[in-house]
């Protein structure tokens, strides 16, 4: 069951949320990665379990656009070298992808960013 907080402490929440957006276009815009989509791959890439994934997994990682944008959107990153791809060694056909060091870079002064800002809610 979801508690209600109160009106303040909501607006604090909105405010932090806001904040962690526009974080990401700051460390993102400027290389034209500001869209929310991008952070949903970065993010679902950088929490899971390993450091490599199949590029073909990768699509279910952007659930905000269609699965033909998202091939599109992971194909662009490739090869703009944002996402560093290789092959399989048992297996030519089957393609991994992991985080270039520049976005694993940015992506851990993001989230350095949004830790310091939601922890800061718990003094309001």
């Amino acid at each position: 069951m979801t508690k209600k907080i109160g009106r303040a402490k909501a607006r604090a929440v909105a405010k932090a949320i806001l904040d962690m957006d526009f974080q990401w276009s700051a460390q993102f815009g400027d290389i034209g990665l500001n869209d929310l989509n991008y952070s949903d791959l970065f993010l679902q890439m950088w929490a899971g379990d390993q450091t490599e994934f199949p590029k073909t997994a990768l699509y279910e990682f952007m659930p905000g656009v269609s699965r033909r944008t998202a091939v599109a959107y992971v194909q662009r990153l490739i090869d703009e070298n944002w996402l560093l791809e290789s092959a399989a060694q048992n297996d030519r056909r089957i393609r991994y992808v992991r985080l270039s060091p520049e976005i694993a870079d940015r992506l851990e002064r993001f989230l350095a960013f949004v830790h310091l800002r939601f922890a800061a809610l718990d003094k309001v």
